[in-house]
């Protein structure tokens, strides 16, 4: 198998993450209908600081997990990034 990293799949992987970015504040207002008023801006807070930790993980290790060479047949990239 042979992953190159050509436009097809960085425009798939790119569009796969903004779309679960943009689910998170739905996600958020969703949680936050399930709490009693008083934690409803906690909830909101909760989710938006993960979403904030989550882009500083993608940026620092998955993109290189997605994207380095996964060498013979593997699915999943290296550190190299």
């Amino acid at each position: 198998m042979d992953f190159a990293l050509d436009s097809g799949n960085t425009a798939w992987v790119l569009i796969s993450t903004a779309l679960v970015l943009f689910m998170t504040p739905g996600l958020a207002f969703f949680y936050g209908g399930m709490v009693r008023g008083k934690n409803v801006l906690a909830m909101l807070m909760q989710n938006f600081f993960a979403m904030g930790i989550l882009a500083v993980l993608w940026a620092a290790v998955v993109f290189s997990l997605a994207f380095g060479n996964a060498g013979d047949g593997g699915v999943i990239g290296n550190l190299d990034f």
